[in-house]
């Protein structure tokens, strides 16, 4: 909790934490159960880990965002050097997405990363709590614990590593005055802002608006210890590792998320400064982040989701309640149940179930027959994602589950304007040989795909079907090398081809700078527009991966 003022009481025996710079002290409440020294850390640990250990051993799969989570995963496991995944998109940087937690969860497993993050994250809350003036941090520790459960069930499994981070930097930058805040301090507080946003980009974002609050409250040595690193990793990640990406931000996302912001920062007591002031912070970037397309977008909302209801209970639970008058008791109450409810609402309504472990059994077996591996496969995304994990790495596809590289790379899939036409020249664009309908309902961004498709245009042929799926040859599809060259075989780790003489072909692969082609020898790279172009002075076969190197890359030097 960002609050200016120190627990109401204290455990038997223990000093009361010093004022915090313009605080107002508060009589100390008798000593009860609610203020044993770690009752609220292992209440908000217990109810995390107890939703997180049903989940996992029940519900979760590969669905929804977990889907994405166990992608990344699995590329990290498959290629643990690779600093390039041609599974999705044609090709993109795993380190846009998450520099961390892909290593982790493939070391100890999606789902167990998962759980001991929201176990963690859960404790920490609650040691943040117990510091805090609340009656019942316990009480509002449960709520914490669920709250963050649910984001995790919803599938964000980086997200709630890196939230486990930024709530362990603010465990370390609230306690005391900005004059107890000597090195070790202010550089495990970087430290740990760092680690955050290696985990998730957005609990990157979300340690700003605590370095904020910090600054605005006059503790600038730890509010600057905690402001510099998500910025200088976020920028030089961009740098080192490009990519263009765009995230959808409803207006209704907006209006809720502010309202939010809006009313902690009135509700709040007026002592709960630091609080006061992060959320109109936060508030003024959720609007900013609507009014300029980012690949923020709606993700800005998570901090609310998960925090909201645990504030206003904490507020609630302070004696901002005894205090108040019959209006406001009404608000914060009001107030509170909503925030609660927006949390369930919008974390547990509507999850997928994984579908059968071998429905797509027949259809990769399939696609494998074909040879699909030499060139690109469309699958239009089913609703719950499951096939942009479930078809990697047997085949490359034109598409996957990254809503900001989606959007930025296809957006005629979210204006509703979709043509036959335009759907002919895109799967020659991207070099799909082989177009999937599933027999399922269809993601926000297929229905449009999905209905052209079904149309049967001349330039499909349907080749296989089953129960669950149907697969069309594109007739007129481009391949993804010119000729001369021809692919031998592509998968998310690298582009196997041959090249018959000596010369310069296009491969149409995004270029990256980080791209390597191995070979004869005397073979080279270097961008031809929005592809990437190879130079070979011996006839042979190649490879074309991407590796963490330096210098990087196959770059042609001229």
């Amino acid at each position: 909790m960002i609050s200016d003022t120190p627990a109401a009481t204290t455990p038997p025996g223990a000093a009361s934490a010093p004022p915090l710079p313009g605080q107002r002290s508060r009589p100390a409440a008798p000593a009860g159960p609610e203020r044993r020294p770690l009752l609220p850390v292992w209440t908000g640990a217990g109810v995390a880990l107890l939703v997180g250990l049903v989940w996992a051993c029940f519900l979760a799969g590969p669905v929804g965002d977990l889907a994405a989570q166990s992608a990344w995963a699995d590329f990290a496991a498959r290629h643990p050097g690779a600093s390039y995944d041609f599974g999705w998109y044609g090709g993109m940087h795993p380190a846009s997405y998450d520099l961390l937690t892909p290593y982790l969860m493939a070391a100890f497993g999606v789902l167990p990363v998962a759980v001991a993050a929201v176990t963690a994250s859960g404790g920490l809350l609650g040691l943040l709590l117990r510091r805090a003036p609340v009656r019942r941090p316990a009480l509002v520790a449960a709520w914490g614990g669920l709250a963050m459960a649910a984001d995790v069930v919803a599938g964000r499994v980086t997200f709630a590593m890196g939230l486990a981070f930024a709530l362990a930097a603010a465990v370390v930058a609230l306690p005391g005055p900005e004059r107890a805040a000597r090195w070790p301090r202010l550089l495990a507080a970087a430290a740990l802002a760092a680690l955050a946003t290696l985990g998730s980009p957005v609990a990157g974002l979300f340690v700003e608006v605590l370095a904020a609050a910090l600054l605005f409250t006059r503790r600038r040595r730890l509010g600057l210890a905690l402001a510099v690193p998500p910025p200088v990793l976020v920028i030089g990640t961009s740098l080192v590792f490009p990519f263009d990406g765009v995230y959808p931000i409803p207006v209704s996302t907006t209006i809720i998320t502010t309202l939010c912001a809006v009313a902690i920062a009135l509700l709040a007591p007026a002592d709960w400064r630091a609080l006061r002031i992060g959320s109109w912070l936060y508030g003024a970037g959720t609007l900013a982040t609507a009014a300029v397309s980012s690949p923020i977008g709606g993700n800005v909302q998570r901090l609310g989701l998960l925090f909201g209801g645990v504030v206003m209970l904490a507020v609630v639970c302070s004696g901002a309640w005894g205090a108040a008058g019959r209006w406001k008791r009404v608000a914060l109450a009001v107030t509170c149940v909503l925030t609660m409810a927006w949390t369930v609402n919008a974390n547990l309504r509507g999850n997928p179930s994984p579908p059968a472990a071998g429905q797509a059994d027949a259809l990769v077996a399939e696609l494998d027959a074909l040879h699909a591996d030499r060139a690109r496969v469309e699958s239009v995304p089913r609703d719950d994602h499951w096939d942009s994990w479930r078809l990697l790495p047997t085949v490359e596809l034109a598409r996957g589950w990254n809503r900001q590289a989606d959007v930025a790379l296809n957006p005629f899939f979210y204006d509703h304007t979709l043509t036959a036409a335009e759907y002919h020249d895109w799967l020659q664009k991207w070099s799909v040989r082989y177009v999937v309908l599933p027999d399922a309902k269809l993601d926000v961004a297929g229905k449009d795909e999905g209905r052209v498709v079904a149309g049967r245009p001349s330039w499909l042929k349907e080749v296989w079907h089953d129960q669950h799926w149907t697969l069309f040859e594109f007739t007129d599809a481009r391949p993804l090398v010119d000729a001369p060259a021809s692919v031998d075989g592509a998968d998310d780790g690298a582009v196997r081809l041959t090249v018959p003489t000596a010369g310069t072909v296009t491969v149409r692969v995004p270029w990256s700078p980080w791209l390597t082609v191995h070979g004869a020898g005397g073979a080279c790279l270097a961008q031809d527009g929005q592809w990437t172009r190879l130079t070979v002075s011996t006839p042979g076969q190649y490879r074309i991966d991407g590796r963490y190197s330096w210098p990087r890359g196959s770059a042609c030097h001229r």
